[in-house]
C-alpha cells in the first residue's frame, strides 16, 4: 500500500515542479536502481515505461489482495475449494475484484487449462495476438471474454465508437456469448466491489456499465440501426449481417481495439471469405486479434487474412481431440434402411420416451402451460435430460423429413436449420433447453460452440465429410466432466470418411471387443450392424407411416434429391482410405451392412448381457459352420450312376482347380520370402495407424530413420481448412500457376458468358461487370457497395444522427439508455380562429385583443427575448378560466339542460293526414 500511495503522489505532482527538478531521477528511486544517462530522450522514454510497468504491477498486486478478500467474503472459509486461491487461480491473474466476484457467484471457481494459459497472455502489456485451440467444452468463450471485459474496464465509454468486436459463425452461438458477457460485466461498479444482483448495492452513478450490441441475421434492421447509434462498447456479430450494416450505414470501425474470431476455422472457410475480407479491411492495424477454435492447424498460413502480428500459439489437447468421457459407436447400415435404424436406435438403445399426455399439455401451442413448465423446469429436466438427443443431418430437407417422421411416430421434436426464421430458431432451441422436446434435429448450424446442459446423446444420421466437423458435432456431449454417447450411421460409400477419422483420432478400428464395460467404446472405434430381425420389422413400420401422413413420400423424395446434390458437392477422402474401404467390404471379418456375421457389441449390453452374448456366439458358430461347408460332390456327380460322363468331367475339373490353388499359394509364399522386412516397412506408415500395431521387425531405427511422412500428417490434414472436404474449384485454384497474374492484371480483359444476359461480359461471372458479391447468412447475394437507403430513411424518420469516431456521444442516446423521454415537446400551437356566426363572437374578440395587448406590454417592459406567456392551448396565462362556478352559472346551466330535455321530448315525426 505504501508503494501505491507513493505512485499516486507522483502521478498527481505539478508539471512545473517536475520541470524544475528534471535532474532528479525519480524512476531510479521508485524502482530501487540507478541507470546511466546516455540520451535524454531515450532516458525519458525508458523512465515512462518503467513507471508504467511499476504502476501496472502495483495495480495487479492490489487486485490480487482485494480479490482474495472478495472470494473469502463471498464463499466463506468453509466452502473454499483447493486451488481457488493461489497460483494458477483466477485471483492470481490480477483480475478486477468486481469481475472476480461475478465469476465466483456464477460458479467459475478454478480456471481450465486454456483459460490459465490464454488470460495472462491477453492481459499482458503491450497486448499480444493469440491463437488458442482446445477441445470442445473446455471454456474457450470465457478465455477471451474475461480479458475483454477487464481491458475495457467494465464501464461504458462516452466517446463514440465500439471498442471490441466478436465474430461468430452462427446466431445461437452469438446469443450465448452475449448472455455470458453481460453476466460477467455486471460485477463492475464504480466505488465499490458489489455485484449487480445484490439488493443492497446500488450503482454509484459515476459511469454506466458496458453496452453490448447484437448484430445477427433474421432481426429487424431498424432495431440494429438504433443499437449502433446508441454507441455499444462490444459488438457480437455474424459476418454477413455485420457487413450489411457496415455498408448500409457507412460505419467506421477504426475505434476497434480487440477483435475475436470464435470458431475461427468455420469463419475463414469459403462461405464467409468475402465478408471477412471486407470487414478486416475496415479494422485498424493496431488491434489485438484473437483466434479460438477446437480445430486449428499448426500452420497459420490459412489465417493470414486475419492480420495476425507475431501471435502466440496456445494449442492444448492436441493428442486427445475429443473428450475421454465420450463413448462412440459406429453402425454400418444401408442407405434405404437408415430411417429404420434411426428409429431402432432411439426406441431400443437410447430409449427416448414418447410424447405422453402430460408432455403434450406443455407443447408450445398452449402458452399458459408453457409458462408453467418454465417454472417447473427443474423437476421436468431431471426426467428428460438423460434422454435428450441431437440428430445431425446433411441438409434442411433431411431435417424436415426426419422431423415429420418422428412426430408421426410419437416423439416431441425441435428442428433448426440455417434458413429458418430467427424467432422460430430461438423458440425451438428454448423448447429443447427446457425439456419440452426430447429430440433436436439440426444441420451443422448447431455443431459449433453451443452449450446445451446435461446432453447425453448425439446421433450422426449423415456421417460428416471431415474430421473437424465430427469433432464439433460430438463435442455437444461429454462436456465439463460428464459422460456422453456419439452414435454414427455409416453407409458403405461413407466408409472412406470413417477411415480418415480413424487416422485423425489415432484409435484402433475393430468389430469385436473383449470387455463389456463402456470404457472400451471410448478407447476404440467399434464398427458393427443392427439386429437383422428388428430392422426388418422397423422397415415395414416406416412404410406403414405413409398411410398416417401423406406428406412423407413427398418429403422423402425431396430429401433424396437433396442428398444427391449434397453427395456431388462434398469433398473426397484420401485415396488410401478408398482403397482400404474397398478391402473392408470384401473382407468377411468386418461386420458390415448386408452381412450376417453378427451384431454390434454395444447392443449386447444390459442385465441379460451374458445370455445375449452366448446366443450371439452360438449364432456366429452356426453361421461359420454353414459358410465353411463344402459338399463332397456337386449336382453333376449326384447321379453318377445314371450319367457317368458328367461325373468324370467334374473329377477332372476338380483336379485342375486344386493344382491352380497350390501354384497360387506357393507363388505367394516365395514372394513374401523375397520381399524381406524392409519392403514391408515402407508401407507400414498408414497400416500402423489403421491397425494400431507397432512393427518391431526390420533394421530401420526410428531414432535415426526420417520417414517421408510427417509424424502428425493425418492430424494436421484433419485440422486444415484445405483438406479433402474442400471443393474441387478451391483445390484447382490452389494448385494453379500463372506467370502473368502477379499483379492481378491478367483477368481485366477476361470475358465470361452470362446466361441471363445472353452475351459475354467482363469479369469472372460473379456479379455484373466485375462487381464483388457478398453472401449473407440467409444466402442472399449483394454487391459489397450495396446501399438501399434504409438507414437514411430511418435517420430522417427518427431525427437521429450517426456521430463520427472520437466524438462525444449525444445526450439523447444517454437518456435513451436510462429509459428517459427521447424528445422534448415544446411546440406552440396557434389558437383556433373565432366563428363570426357565434353569438359571443364580439365578446371573445375583445378578450383576445386585450390579452394580446397585455402580452405585448409585458414583453416590452422586460429585457431579453419575447415570451408570449401562452400555454399549448393558445390561451393567455393571466386569463385562465376558473373551474369554480357561481350560483348564477349553475342556474343557467340547469335552465339550458331543462330546455334540451323538453326539446328532445317532442315527437320528431308526424303521422300522415294529421296536422
Amino acid at each position: 500500500m505504501s508503494s501505491l500511495k507513493r505512485n499516486k503522489r507522483v502521478a498527481s505532482s505539478d508539471v512545473s515542479e517536475a520541470e524544475m527538478s528534471s535532474d532528479a531521477d525519480i524512476s531510479s528511486v521508485l524502482c530501487g536502481k540507478r541507470r546511466k544517462v546516455s540520451n535524454v530522450q531515450d532516458t525519458e522514454e525508458d523512465e515512462d515505461d518503467e513507471l508504467r510497468q511499476l504502476l501496472q504491477a502495483s495495480i495487479t498486486s492490489r487486485d490480487v489482495k482485494e480479490g482474495t478478500r472478495v472470494i473469502k467474503s463471498v464463499k466463506g472459509k468453509g466452502k473454499m475449494v483447493k486451488g481457488e486461491i493461489g497460483g494458477g487461480s483466477f485471483q492470481s491473474m490480477g483480475l478486477h475484484p468486481g469481475l472476480l466476484r461475478s465469476l465466483t457467484l456464477q460458479g467459475y471457481r478454478i480456471p481450465t487449462p486454456i483459460q490459465r494459459s490464454a488470460i495472462p497472455l491477453l492481459l499482458s502489456n503491450p497486448p499480444q495476438d493469440l491463437v488458442g485451440m482446445a477441445r470442445t467444452g473446455s471454456g474457450k468463450s470465457l478465455a477471451y471474454l474475461i480479458p475483454l471485459v477487464q481491458r475495457l474496464g467494465g464501464r461504458h465509454s462516452p466517446i463514440f465508437g465500439s471498442r471490441a468486436l466478436i465474430l461468430l459463425p452462427t446466431r445461437e452461438l452469438a446469443l450465448q456469448v452475449l448472455k455470458v458477457g453481460k453476466e460477467l460485466a455486471r460485477g463492475f461498479h464504480s466505488g465499490n466491489q458489489g455485484h449487480a444482483g445484490d439488493k443492497d448495492v446500488e450503482d454509484s452513478g459515476k459511469g454506466e456499465k458496458l453496452r453490448w450490441g447484437l448484430v445477427v441475421g433474421g432481426e429487424g434492421l431498424d432495431e440494429q440501426f438504433e443499437m449502433i447509434t446508441n454507441n455499444p462498447d462490444v459488438i457480437v456479430a455474424t459476418p454477413g449481417r455485420l457487413l450489411h450494416l457496415v455498408v448500409e450505414m457507412n460505419l467506421d470501425l477504426k475505434a476497434i481495439e480487440m477483435v475475436v474470431f470464435d470458431e475461427a476455422d468455420r469463419l475463414f472457410e469459403m462461405g464467409f471469405e468475402v465478408a471477412l475480407h471486407e470487414i478486416l479491411q475496415r479494422l485498424p492495424a493496431s488491434r489485438q486479434t484473437m483466434l479460438f477454435s477446437a480445430t486449428l492447424p499448426k500452420s497459420l498460413v490459412e489465417f493470414a487474412r486475419a492480420g495476425l502480428q507475431e501471435p502466440k500459439l496456445v494449442r492444448l489437447d492436441a493428442d486427445s481431440k475429443i473428450s475421454s468421457d465420450l463413448r462412440m459407436a459406429f453402425f454400418s447400415v444401408k442407405q434405404a434402411e437408415k430411417d429404420a435404424c434411426l428409429l431402432y436406435l432411439l426406441r431400443d438403445v437410447i430409449k427416448v420416451p414418447f410424447a405422453s399426455s402430460s408432455t403434450n399439455e406443455q407443447t408450445p401451442d398452449n402458452v399458459d402451460n408453457a409458462k408453467t413448465a418454465k417454472h417447473k423446469s427443474k423437476q421436468k429436466n431431471e426426467a428428460v435430460h438423460p434422454h435428450q438427443t441431437i440428430i445431425f443431418a446433411a441438409t434442411k430437407h433431411h431435417v424436415e423429413y426426419l422431423t415429420t417422421m418422428l412426430k408421426v411416430v410419437g416423439y416431441n421434436i425441435s428442428s433448426i436449420y440455417g434458413s429458418m426464421d430467427q424467432i422460430a430458431r430461438t423458440t425451438q432451441m428454448d423448447q429443447f433447453r427446457r425439456g419440452i422436446t426430447s429430440i433436436l434435429v439440426v444441420t451443422d448450424v448447431a455443431a459449433r460452440g453451443i452449450d446445451i446442459p446435461v446432453l447425453e446423446n448425439v446421433i450422426n444420421y449423415d456421417f460428416p465429410q471431415g474430421a473437424r466437423v465430427f469433432v464439433h458435432r460430438v463435442g455437444r456431449t461429454a462436456r465439463a466432466g460428464r459422460q456422453g454417447w456419439a452414435w454414427s450411421l455409416v453407409t458403405n460409400t461413407e466408409l472412406p470418411f470413417l477411415l480418415d477419422l480413424q487416422l485423425f483420432l489415432g484409435k484402433p478400428l475393430t468389430s469385436e471387443v473383449s470387455s463389456t464395460s463402456d470404457q472400451v467404446f471410448a478407447e476404440n472405434m467399434v464398427l458393427g450392424t443392427f439386429r437383422r430381425d428388428s430392422i426388418d420389422e422397423d422397415v415395414e413400420y416406416i412404410r406403414s407411416l405413409e398411410n398416417i401422413d401423406n406428406s412423407l413420400p413427398t418429403l422423402r423424395e425431396v430429401m433424396r434429391r437433396g442428398h444427391a446434390m449434397y453427395e456431388r458437392s462434398k469433398g473426397k477422402a484420401s485415396p488410401l482410405s478408398y482403397k482400404r474401404a474397398k478391402e473392408m467390404t470384401q473382407d468377411p471379418k468386418w461386420i458390415l451392412a448386408g452381412s450376417n456375421t453378427g451384431v454390434h457389441p454395444v447392443l449386447l449390453r444390459g442385465s441379460d448381457s451374458l445370455s445375449l452374448m452366448t446366443q450371439e456366439d452360438a449364432r456366429k458358430k452356426l453361421l461359420r459352420a454353414v459358410n465353411s461347408f463344402v459338399p463332397s460332390e456337386t449336382i453333376f456327380e449326384a447321379g453318377s450312376k445314371t450319367n457317368p460322363e458328367t461325373a468324370s468331367l467334374m473329377k477332372e475339373r476338380r483336379k485342375a482347380l486344386l493344382k491352380s490353388a497350390q501354384r497360387t499359394q506357393s507363388s505367394r509364399t516365395e514372394k513374401d520370402d523375397d520381399s524381406g522386412p524392409s519392403d514391408a516397412e515402407d508401407h507400414s506408415e498408414h497400416d500402423v495407424t489403421i491397425n494400431n500395431v507397432e512393427h518391431t521387425s526390420g533394421f530401420k531405427d526410428s531414432e535415426f530413420y526420417l520417414s517421408y511422412h510427417q509424424k502428425d500428417a493425418a492430424t494436421e490434414k484433419g485440422y486444415s481448412l484445405n483438406d479433402g472436404a474442400s471443393s474441387f474449384v478451391k483445390e484447382a485454384n490452389r494448385v494453379a500457376f500463372s506467370l502473368t497474374n502477379d499483379e492481378g492484371t491478367a483477368d481485366r480483359g477476361k470475358m465470361t458468358w452470362d446466361k441471363k444476359k445472353k452475351k459475354f461480359i467482363k469479369g469472372d461471372g460473379i456479379g455484373a461487370d466485375n462487381v464483388k458479391i457478398v453472401r449473407t447468412e440467409n444466402g442472399t447475394k449483394l454487391p459489397a457497395t450495396f446501399r438501399s437507403g434504409r438507414f437514411d430513411e430511418w435517420k430522417s424518420k427518427n431525427k437521429a444522427s450517426l456521430p463520427r469516431i472520437g466524438e462525444i456521444e449525444s445526450q439523447t442516446s444517454r437518456r435513451t439508455q436510462h429509459g428517459a423521454r427521447r424528445f422534448k415537446h415544446n411546440k406552440e400551437t396557434a389558437p383556433k380562429p373565432l366563428d363570426k356566426l357565434h353569438k359571443n363572437y364580439e365578446q371573445k374578440a375583445r378578450q383576445r385583443a386585450q390579452s394580446s395587448k397585455e402580452d405585448s406590454d409585458v414583453a416590452g417592459s422586460r429585457p431579453g427575448p419575447r415570451r408570449t406567456g401562452r400555454m399549448s392551448t393558445g390561451k393567455s396565462v393571466q386569463r385562465i378560466k376558473t373551474e369554480i362556478k357561481t350560483s348564477a352559472q349553475i342556474r343557467k346551466d340547469r335552465k339550458i339542460q331543462e330546455n334540451r330535455r323538453a326539446k328532445n321530448a317532442r315527437p320528431t315525426h308526424r303521422r300522415k293526414g294529421k296536422h
